[in-house]
C-alpha cells in the first residue's frame, strides 16, 4: 500500500490557519489588556475591603463579629452610605435565570436573592449587589429598582408579573412613588461587582460554627498579582 510522502491540506485550512496568524498579535494584546483589567480591579476591590468599608480578613457578611463586635459587610455598607439599612430577602418566585437584584427604596434598600441558589453562591450575590449599593447613591426623586441584563426589554405586563414575586410593602412603594428601573448596568460597573464579589468572598468568615470561606484563602489574600 502506497501513501504520498506529503498529505495535502485543504485550501480552506490553510486560510484558516493563515488567519490565525494574522490575528495572534491582537489576540494576544487582548488577553493581556483583561488580565491587566481584572488585576486592576482586584486590587481596588481588596482596597475597598480594607480601607473604604474598614473591615478585615474573617469579617462576617451579615451581622456584628460576635468576638469584637464590629460590623460586618452589609453594615459597613449601609454605614459608608450614610447609614441607610439595608435588608436582605429570599424570593422562591424569582425567575430561574434570575439570582438577585436590588430595590432602592425611601428609607431603606433591599436585596432580593433566588431561594434556588446554593449557600456560597447566596452570599456572591450579596457582595455583588452591595457593591453596587456603593456606586448608585439612589435616585433624588424616589426609590427605583435596579436588575440585571436578563430583565431587559421589559414591558409593563412583564414587570408587573415579575414584581408579584417582591413582598407587598416593596411593591406598593414602587409602584406609588417615582420609580428609575434600570434593566443592565454598564459592562464596567457590571465587572467592578463582580470582581467585588469574586475578591472577597473567600476573605469572609460565612459560617463562624465552622464552615467559614477558608481562613487560608484569607492568608493568601495579600499576594500581588503578576
Amino acid at each position: 500500500m502506497h501513501y504520498d510522502d506529503q498529505a495535502q491540506i485543504p485550501a480552506s485550512a490553510r486560510q484558516k490557519f493563515l488567519a490565525r496568524c494574522v490575528e495572534a498579535p491582537s489576540r494576544i494584546v487582548e488577553s493581556w489588556q483583561e488580565h491587566r483589567t481584572w488585576s486592576r480591579e482586584r486590587r481596588s476591590a481588596v482596597r475597598t475591603f480594607y480601607k473604604d468599608l474598614g473591615l478585615w480578613a474573617g469579617a462576617p457578611l451579615l451581622g456584628k463579629d460576635p468576638r469584637t463586635g464590629r460590623p460586618g459587610v452589609l453594615e459597613s455598607v449601609a454605614q459608608l452610605r450614610g447609614g441607610r439599612p439595608i435588608e436582605t430577602i429570599t424570593l422562591d418566585s424569582l425567575p430561574r435565570h434570575v439570582s438577585g437584584a436590588v430595590v432602592i427604596g425611601e428609607n431603606q434598600d433591599t436585596i432580593a436573592v433566588s431561594g434556588l441558589v446554593s449557600r456560597r453562591h447566596r452570599a456572591h450575590i450579596i457582595l455583588h449587589e452591595l457593591r453596587h449599593l456603593l456606586v448608585d447613591d439612589g435616585p433624588p426623586d424616589g426609590p427605583g429598582m435596579a436588575v440585571h441584563r436578563h430583565f431587559d426589554g421589559v414591558t409593563v405586563q412583564g414587570l408587573e408579573e415579575r414584581m408579584q414575586a417582591l413582598p407587598a410593602r416593596i411593591r406598593e412603594e414602587l409602584l406609588t412613588r417615582p420609580v428609575r428601573l434600570r434593566a443592565g448596568y454598564p459592562d464596567d460597573e457590571e465587572l467592578t461587582c463582580e470582581v467585588f464579589a469574586r475578591a472577597v468572598l473567600p476573605l469572609l468568615d460565612l459560617d463562624p460554627a465552622g464552615q467559614s470561606a477558608g481562613p487560608l484563602a484569607a492568608a493568601f489574600s495579600n499576594r500581588r498579582s503578576i
